[in-house]
């Protein structure tokens, strides 16, 4: 039976599927700045689609935001199966020998945005636009999130290996080496400012928070424990990050961008002051972790981190509240608040390099019985004559 063009192109494709077992490569830093200026259309468009919801834009499936995230995503996939096409074409890579190290969940990931983009388009259809907290439960858009964060995480992945694997780096100053991976950090760290947004007091506005703090109408506790929580995530990617990378300075200012520019669009840019301080903190932090080098793993180091972060940040929180609102948090929030934070994130430091003691400890200053019986055994032993053994 004379094979046709349909099965020739499917037995094609199932030889590009099979893997050749060939050493897997990884990309260079030129290419993992292409994916992340890819994933800057593919992520600016989700901002453009958060800012449309706090606009009060009408919304449907068909928008021109909607076109831009989506067109975004299709520019990234594109240029990742390029990459794919262009080590199969060099080398002769199939399967999992033409996927760069750390663009294996990439791969993984265009699939399920593809499958979630259509679920969600199904579920505005079939159900409407989801309109309040409900968006960030949606199960479409959580796929998609998933999705997106497994495609631009690949430059971080890319560079994670290479540490991991101890492969010589490039010869490129370490600024330019570490740009793609901050800004894929950066796009990462943006999907869980919009999905936790309750929990990141930047999202909401100055007047709202001065509000909540002020207690004229009863005071509310979701900006304090946003100022905790948000203190506890930033001091877990600082120590993430440099246990693993010597940082060039500017390197959290370059990963924060992005995080800004998504907490202002979620009130429609009605935040500006807290969109400053928190690009602000990106630049702190730089600072701290510059300061203290080489490492970030004494103790002490970590706790001077916590503190010398989440005071400084906070109390510009509060300030920027109070000017830009004219509702001015109690003295007792106002002040308490940013210490707390601090406290909160010196307990986590703690936990995460707990004090080792190299020391033996002493001897307890009243034995117990158990300590008297072994004492006399050993003098009764120690008293025995060799003639007697």
């Amino acid at each position: 039976m004379a094979l046709t063009p349909l099965d020739r192109l499917l037995e094609y494709k199932m030889h590009l599927l099979a893997d050749s077992r060939q050493p897997r490569v990884f990309a260079a830093w030129w290419q993992d700045l292409t994916t992340a200026a890819f994933s800057a259309w593919f992520i600016g468009g989700l901002i453009l689609d958060v800012n449309a919801h706090a606009q009060g834009w009408a919304e449907s499936f068909f928008t021109w935001w909607h076109l831009a995230f989506y067109t975004g995503f299709a520019a990234t996939a594109a240029w990742i199966a390029w990459m794919l096409v262009r080590a199969h074409r060099a080398d002769g890579r199939t399967g999992m020998a033409a996927v760069p190290h750390g663009y294996g969940p990439a791969i993984v990931g265009v699939p399920l945005f593809l499958a979630s983009g259509i679920a969600d388009m199904i579920w505005h259809e079939l159900l409407g636009v989801e309109a309040d907290l409900d968006i960030f439960f949606s199960p479409s858009h959580l796929g998609l999130a998933v999705a997106g964060c497994l495609i631009a995480l690949a430059p971080w992945l890319s560079a994670w290996r290479r540490e991991v694997l101890s492969v010589e780096p490039e010869p490129i100053p370490l600024e330019a080496r570490l740009a793609a991976p901050a800004l894929s950090l950066g796009f990462a760290i943006a999907t869980l400012v919009l999905f936790l947004n309750y929990l990141v007091p930047f999202t909401d506005t100055p007047f709202a928070t001065g509000v909540a703090l002020e207690g004229r109408f009863g005071f509310e506790s979701g900006p304090v424990a946003g100022m905790v929580f948000t203190t506890v995530l930033v001091l877990a990617l600082a120590v993430f990050t440099t246990g693993r990378f010597r940082l060039p300075l500017g390197f959290f200012t370059v990963a924060f961008a992005y995080p800004c520019i998504m907490a202002g669009a979620f009130t429609g840019f009605e935040n500006g002051a807290y969109v400053w301080v928190l690009l602000l903190s990106g630049a702190w932090l730089d600072f701290l972790i510059w300061l203290i080098r080489p490492e970030l793993r004494r103790r002490r180091d970590l706790m001077v981190l916590a503190g010398g972060w989440a005071v400084p940040v906070w109390a510009a929180f509060m300030i920027a509240t109070g000017a830009h609102a004219g509702n001015w948090p109690v003295a007792e929030i106002g002040i308490g608040a940013p210490v707390v934070a601090a406290a909160v994130g010196c307990l986590f430091m703690l936990v995460v390099q707990p004090e080792h003691r190299d020391a033996v400890r002493p001897n307890p200053a009243e034995p117990s019985p158990f300590d008297d019986v072994i004492a006399r055994a050993k003098a009764m032993t120690a008293n025995r004559g060799p003639e007697q053994q």
